[in-house]
């Protein structure tokens, strides 16, 4: 098959349409693709070599987005486990908070109830004491009062003997 400069110009008029235009017009660093052409044959060539590297760039930029989507993919579904695990932390912190608080109240609930019995314990242990005072002073009162009248009876019974005799 014989190439002409009409099948080279439409094939550089395809390249143009495709991503290959900056291969085709690439800076002097950038090696074989920019030297100048030197028959017909050599530029059918690369017209051939440059719709394969454009075939292959465009598998490796499907690659490529094809990788960034599975890991915009993973960061997502890691976002949302991060996410989840500091709810349920929250939520077991809020629960315990709850915990500590109802405890909290019960100790102090505790607490007043035993000011309470050590009040009560301690207003029966003076009233008891106050009781027994005042047993102790009336035995004392009765016992002198006994004492007093036996006085009185002895000192009555001595006058009328002295009377008698």
């Amino acid at each position: 098959m014989h190439i002409t400069p009409e099948k080279i110009k439409e094939a550089a008029e395809a390249l143009e349409c495709t991503e290959l235009k900056s291969f085709m017009f690439q800076e002097p660093t950038a090696g074989p693709l920019t030297r100048k052409r030197r028959s017909s044959r050599s530029t059918g060539r690369s017209s051939r070599r440059s719709t394969r590297g454009t075939r292959r760039s465009s598998r490796g930029s499907r690659r490529s987005t094809r990788r960034s989507h599975r890991s915009t993919r993973r960061s997502r579904r890691s976002t949302r486990r991060s996410r989840r695990s500091t709810r349920r932390s929250r939520r077991s912190t809020r629960r315990s908070r709850r915990s500590t608080r109802r405890s909290r109240r019960s100790t102090r609930r505790s607490r007043r109830s035993t000011r309470g019995s050590r009040r009560s314990t301690r207003r029966s242990r003076r009233s008891t004491r106050r009781s027994r005072r005042s047993t102790r002073r009336s035995r004392r009162s009765t016992r002198r009062s006994r004492r007093s009248t036996r006085r009185s009876r002895r000192s009555t019974r001595r006058s009328r003997r002295s009377r008698r005799s």
